[in-house]
């Protein structure tokens, strides 16, 4: 994946996870923070952890969940050809500046 993919990717994923969480903050205070868990790819709000999507439902058999579309997807479907999605996710989030500390 090119850079310029990579960040429309998150900025895809931010603007999903701020629709379906209903997250009233400014999108810029918004950081998605992603973790493995029973076998599923998970996408938090950094700030709020309770509100997360499930962005693939089986890593094993790398289903992303169909509510993801254009870069986003192939950003997670990348992710996925990697040991740990949530480590190659997180990084590449603080790597494009969305994650300012």
């Amino acid at each position: 994946m090119q850079q310029r993919e990579m960040v429309s990717g998150f900025s895809e994923l931010k603007d999903l996870l701020i629709r379906t969480c209903k997250i009233e903050r400014g999108r810029d205070l918004v950081k998605l923070y992603f973790s493995e868990s029973r076998n599923t790819l998970v996408m938090h709000d950094y700030d709020d952890h309770k509100k997360e999507i499930c962005i693939c439902i089986d890593l094993d058999l790398k289903v992303v969940w169909e509510g993801i579309a254009g870069n986003a997807q192939f950003l997670v479907s990348e992710s996925l050809n990697q040991a740990s999605p949530a480590v190659f996710l997180n990084d590449g989030f603080k790597l494009y500046g969305f994650f300012r500390s």
